[in-house]
């Protein structure tokens, strides 16, 4: 079955995959994706607060409540529910504070029609796939540079955060497990 991702970002540099099996249909894991708040994120909270430098060390978390999907840099581009979700993001990471470029985020034909040199374009997909018992869950980032200087810049960075995002993402895929089963748990009581 084609992926909304291969016809958002069929080329790339840069790539990482990660896969879940979620005890739910793929509606339920859809929903708990959507419904997550970054409270239930924990991993994701402390490696942001890392990242934030010593400022961000210590003191309050604030937005815990907010849904994680609208606080992530990456926004929604195209979605088929309950089958995949894509989101992408345009921007010189190798800054030390990324820039944008000066387009709408979250437009799909903006983000496909984009060459400018000096960026990366990153898309990331949630894959929902039904399985005999329950849901195949996957996401995978590609990361395609706008010139070769920015691929191999970008290749440095990713050296650097690789492992974080991984990280990220299989915090993402837990907390869809976990709340899927909470959602199953309470269908059946």
């Amino acid at each position: 079955m084609e992926s909304l991702l291969d016809d958002v970002l069929p080329h790339y540099d840069q790539r990482e995959y990660h896969e879940s099996r979620v005890d739910a249909p793929p509606e339920v894991a859809w929903a708990a994706l959507q419904g997550l708040k970054v409270g239930d994120l924990p991993l994701t909270v402390v490696l942001t607060r890392l990242r934030g430098g010593p400022a961000a060390w210590f003191g309050r978390v604030e937005g815990l409540e907010l849904r994680a999907l609208d606080t992530v840099a990456p926004r929604e581009l195209i979605a088929e529910p309950p089958r995949e979700l894509v989101l992408g993001d345009i921007a010189c990471y190798t800054a030390s504070r990324p820039a944008r470029p000066k387009i709408p985020r979250g437009d799909l034909a903006a983000f496909l029609g984009f060459a400018e040199p000096g960026w990366s374009k990153v898309a990331m997909n949630f894959r929902f796939t039904a399985t005999e018992n329950g849901t195949l869950l996957s996401t995978e980032t590609r990361v395609h540079a706008t010139d070769a200087a920015t691929a191999r810049a970008f290749r440095r960075y990713w050296l650097l955060v690789r492992a974080g995002s991984g990280l990220i993402r299989r915090d993402i895929l837990s907390a869809v497990r976990a709340a899927a089963r909470d959602v199953a748990t309470t269908r059946e009581a």
